[in-house]
């Protein structure tokens, strides 16, 4: 049996054809569309299943961060004191005396050094009913004409009662031309009053 073909029943086949091919992508999308919840919640069961392990070790991280410390009154000590002057070493060891300015009519005070295993260490009080000024460290170098001080510094009362400065650190002490003492360098401290830091040899 022949069968015949018209124009118009070609034209007809290639329509559907073409709405056939059309009619393809979409169908993948809207089948891909239906598809997508059920994927995200499988991803997000992932990411919950694995969420715990995270938060586990956020604890441990905390606890062997180290801790902070304060520097300022956990000075490292001085392992040997280096001496560049022999003579500035043997003046140091017998000074006469420790002074600040602002205790007028008090006699200088008294200034222990000593060198015990490498390291020279000084403690000084000078006081009265003006104030008072202690001083407590090693020395970290001293050369011809300065040293560097590490440790304490405090000064009570003076120039006015109730006044408490307290210096922590390294500091340097130095003698300028013909003075026969050496004076503390840093000198501005505590509401910006200047405080002489003698030490006499």
């Amino acid at each position: 049996m022949t069968m015949h073909t018209t124009p118009d029943r070609d034209l007809t086949i290639a329509k559907r054809t073409k709405r056939i091919s059309r009619l393809i992508p979409l169908a993948l999308g809207l089948a891909l569309a239906a598809a997508s919840p059920i994927i995200a919640a499988q991803n997000d069961g992932a990411v919950r299943a694995h969420g715990p392990a995270q938060q586990s070790t956020a604890p441990a991280v905390k606890q062997n961060a180290p801790v902070q410390q304060n520097s300022a009154t956990a000075l490292a000590p001085v392992s040997k004191t280096e001496i560049k002057n022999q003579a500035a070493y043997e003046r140091l060891l017998n000074n006469s005396g420790v002074s600040v300015q602002w205790l007028w009519s008090a006699e200088r005070g008294h200034l222990t050094a000593k060198d015990v295993n490498d390291v020279v260490r000084i403690d000084g009080t000078q006081s009265n009913f003006e104030g008072t000024l202690k001083i407590n460290g090693e020395i970290v170098s001293i050369d011809s004409d300065r040293f560097t001080f590490r440790g304490t510094i405090l000064i009570l009362d003076a120039p006015d009662k109730g006044r408490r400065c307290e210096r922590t650190g390294d500091y340097e002490f130095r003698a300028t031309g013909k003075r026969k003492y050496w004076r503390l360098q840093q000198m501005e401290s505590c509401g910006r009053l200047t405080d002489y830091v003698d030490i006499y040899y």
